[in-house]
């Protein structure tokens, strides 16, 4: 009995010491299970209609765990690398001039100089210099001397700052042109009726420009760029043209995003020993324009879309000798451009509207073309341009490149073969300048070979097609269809041969007939060839040839182009 009594005391006491206490942690546990559960189902009895609910677990047990890595053993030895050879690398020489002289037919000569600074962090400049002229060769002339000369003088400076970069650049450029465009027809059809030297106009250009752009993003804070530039141009029929352009380029942050912003002002002022009919003084006509343009614009990219939306702003006044005269006038231009990577790296597809404003200055229409007469007042004119096209990869050397759509133009200025002068042999034939509005509905495109960049062939086509309200207003000297095929092979990095074939549809040079003349110019081909020799890396040679099919076509009505044309000559590194 005692034996009893003494264990029913150790359980009891086993079994006081395994209760915790409410407050403290219940430690290990150690649970044995002697038998399946039998789940049982008991009457349910609702005690209160609505019970209330209440944690009965006050404190969350504390969990402690560890987890221990066990390292598996891997049986593997790698081969060991031999040490890389490090080699001496040298930087390539830069040669910093380069000189080139030829010599051809037509007592035509040619001269380029070019002297670059070498390399520096802080700073570099260079200068350059170009002649070319030809005496005649074309035939079939009143006048024996059609000479020409165009020479250009330049020069830039750049200063490398830690967040810019400032650049200046200089040119000086002196054109010559005659007005031989005056073929020896009829009664004057015999050699001895032919005259010295054509009427000629020289043209002259000084410009100085000077920009400043940023060298990391957000150097400038928001101003990105700003450029201040002055032109001064004029010939030797007094007619002079001052011309100041103020650009900057503009960065505004939003979100994330950027809203770019091109604020630009203009001026330029033209005086010609001309007078408007109807104005009655002695001083030279002048004319003043004042520009203004705001372009915002903003570049999205999503996936494989990308997006170009943006608005062109043109506020323009103009004023003249006139009395009372005065023009001003506002411009919007659209621009929405959508491209579309439809296989990335192989098809792309674009199209969109685009806007610009032309000055037509006097600068400007001289290079239109060099025969215009002096003396021509400007007029701004628009332009609306509304295309698609797509560009990719027809395979791993082969490229492509289509584009249609349909251009609206207001005030397009066209080079036109005036009826108003006389094209008697003692006038000196000038081409006339109009303005008219048209439009001009086109397709282009372009196929580009490349194999090795040993043999590059290009090959490129536009077709046009014109559409005017106003009567008797064409498209003059615009061809209705133009092709090009380029092609160069380099033969073994000594010889390079470059062949350029140009075709050049029909053109409407007037609305009138002249006698022995036809307004309506006709087609043409022009071959040429140029061969290029490399002796070494500083001495090398070449050969130039003109028109090989000897084709007898006019640029402009009555200005004949040269025939055949070989040019030899060297160049030279250093």
């Amino acid at each position: 009995m005692k034996r009893v009594y003494s264990l029913f005391l150790v359980v009891l006491a086993f079994k006081a010491w395994a209760q915790p206490d409410e407050k403290e942690n219940l430690g290990q546990i150690e649970l044995s299970v002697t038998d399946r559960y039998k789940a049982q189902v008991m009457e349910a009895q609702k005690v209160l209609e609505r019970p209330t609910y209440q944690d009965s677990i006050e404190q969350k047990i504390a969990v402690q765990y560890a987890i221990f890595s066990s390292p598996i053993e891997v049986r593997m030895q790698p081969e060991t690398l031999s040490p890389a050879r490090i080699a001496k690398i040298e930087v390539p020489e830069l040669y910093r001039a380069f000189i080139r002289t030829g010599y051809g037919l037509y007592n035509t000569a040619l001269a380029e100089a070019y002297y670059n600074s070498g390399r520096s962090a802080k700073s570099s400049f260079g200068i350059s210099a170009r002649h070319l002229s030809s005496q005649d060769g074309v035939e079939g002339l009143y006048y024996d001397d059609n000479s020409f000369s165009r020479n250009h003088l330049g020069a830039f400076f750049n200063r490398y700052y830690r967040k810019l970069t400032w650049h200046t650049e200089a040119a000086v450029n002196l054109d010559k042109f005659s007005y031989y465009g005056n073929p020896i027809t009829g009664a004057f059809s015999n050699e001895d009726s032919t005259r010295g030297s054509a009427p000629y106009n020289w043209y002259r250009s000084y410009a100085v420009k000077s920009s400043i752009k940023e060298a990391n993003k957000k150097a400038l804070g928001w101003l990105q760029g700003l450029s201040l530039g002055f032109s001064h141009f004029d010939d030797n029929y007094r007619s002079a043209e001052q011309d100041f352009q103020l650009e900057t380029d503009w960065a505004l942050p939003a979100d994330d995003k950027n809203l770019y912003l091109e604020l630009n002002a203009m001026y330029f002022q033209n005086q010609m020993d001309s007078l408007y009919a109807g104005f009655q003084d002695s001083s030279a006509f002048k004319q003043s324009t004042f520009q203004f343009q705001a372009r915002p614009h903003i570049h999205m990219e999503r996936n494989n879309l990308g997006f170009d939306f943006g608005l062109n702003l043109f506020i323009l006044d103009q004023k003249d000798s006139r009395p009372d005269f005065s023009d001003g006038r506002v411009f919007f231009f659209p621009e929405l451009i959508v491209r579309w990577k439809m296989i990335p790296g192989v098809l792309s597809i674009k199209g969109g509207i685009k806007g610009e404003l032309s000055r037509n200055n006097f600068r400007e229409l001289s290079q239109l073309s060099p025969f215009i007469a002096p003396g021509q007042l400007t007029r701004a004119g628009g332009e609306n341009r509304i295309f698609a096209g797509m560009e990719g990869i027809l395979a791993s050397n082969l490229s492509f490149n289509l584009e249609g759509g349909y251009q609206i133009f207001q005030n397009r200025a066209f080079v036109y073969a005036n009826p108003s002068f006389d094209r008697s042999l003692d006038q000196v034939l000038y081409v006339g300048l109009r303005y008219h509005d048209i439009n001009i509905l086109y397709a282009k495109g372009a196929l580009d070979f490349n194999w090795n960049e040993k043999l590059r062939i290009k090959t490129s086509a536009i077709a046009r097609s014109f559409q005017s309200n106003e009567s008797g207003a064409r498209a003059w000297y615009i061809p209705y269809f133009e092709a090009n095929l380029s092609a160069y092979y380099n033969l073994k990095d000594k010889i390079g041969f470059q062949l350029g074939l140009d075709y050049i549809g029909s053109r409407f040079a007037s609305n009138t007939a002249f006698p022995n003349y036809d307004a309506l110019l006709k087609p043409y081909l022009d071959l040429g060839l140029k061969i290029d020799y490399r002796y070494n890396s500083r001495i090398g040679a070449f050969v130039n040839f003109s028109n090989l099919l000897n084709s007898q076509y006019d640029i402009l009505l009555g200005y004949r182009a040269q025939s055949v044309g070989v040019m030899f000559g060297l160049n030279y590194r250093f």
